[in-house]
């Protein structure tokens, strides 16, 4: 474990905004249909937006808009096989997890979270 812990950050007013989680699992209905059941939970988080280190770090980034950081001190994650990626509301907007930084070393933990914003169909 580090020595230094920064999550006093992420429960200081002054640097945290409310943030909706929601948590997505995949679930087979009566009829047998694929649904999504949704787990949301309120919270609050840090969000900035996007460096250029995370530009860097995602080149197809520079071609959409509305990519921010998240750091939560809940489990997010990013679409993987069989797993659906967790949404972020903040202001209203929709916001879904593309890249996933765990920072569980540092002090309490945190999880950092690169997003980009949703586009409403």
């Amino acid at each position: 474990m580090s020595q230094i812990s920064v999550t006093e950050l992420l429960e200081d007013p002054d640097f945290v905004d409310e943030v909706c989680l929601i948590q997505r699992k995949p679930f087979v209905d009566s009829r047998g249909q694929n649904t999504l059941q949704e787990e949301k939970i309120n919270t609050f988080g840090c969000v900035q937006p996007a460096s250029g280190k995370v530009l860097q770090r995602l080149p197809e980034a520079l071609r959409v808009a509305g990519i921010s950081s998240f750091w939560l001190k809940y489990h997010i994650q990013a679409s993987n096989e069989g797993k659906y990626s967790s949404i972020l509301i903040f202001k209203g907007q929709r916001y879904q997890v593309q890249t996933v930084f765990d920072w569980s070393n540092w002090g309490e933990g945190y999880t950092e979270g690169t997003c980009v914003r949703e586009v409403p169909a």
